[in-house]
């Protein structure tokens, strides 16, 4: 896991970028607002005084798409499950009991009144009319 001190005590400023890119990517932060955006600026500084700007800034838009990537794999990882072997014994237990005794409900018809609104339908006479005049 990523941690913020530990990328900002890094010596060397391209891989500082670097890390704090992935830092970036990897948790979604905005970058141009709040404390993302005074760290960048501070290395940005740095890396103008060693004449190093192009390296740092193409280092931290690298690890900013490596984080950004790892986002996303861990998201849709995380969305996408392996299907796991569920075990059979507590089905057959249940099915093996009878329904009543298992304390579970039973399924019953739905009443009428809940069936459906019939407000929204066609009357009578004109689904007649549609089907005998087309």
């Amino acid at each position: 896991m990523l941690d913020v001190n530990e990328i900002l005590k890094e010596k060397n400023v391209i891989r500082r970028a670097y890390l704090f890119g992935i830092y970036v990517g990897l948790y979604g932060h905005i970058e141009w607002s709040g404390w993302i955006r005074e760290v960048l600026e501070s290395i940005y500084r740095e890396a103008i005084e060693l004449e190093l700007y192009d390296k740092v800034r193409e280092a931290y838009r690298e690890g900013k798409e490596i984080g950004r990537r790892e986002r996303l794999r861990r998201i849709y990882g995380g969305l996408i499950k392996e299907e796991a072997e569920t075990e059979v014994t507590g089905l057959n237990v249940l099915l093996n009991e009878d329904l009543e005794d298992s304390g579970l409900p039973r399924k019953e018809k739905i009443p009428k009144f809940l069936g459906g609104f019939r407000g929204t339908e066609l009357p009578r006479f004109l689904k007649g009319f549609l089907r005998g005049g087309s």
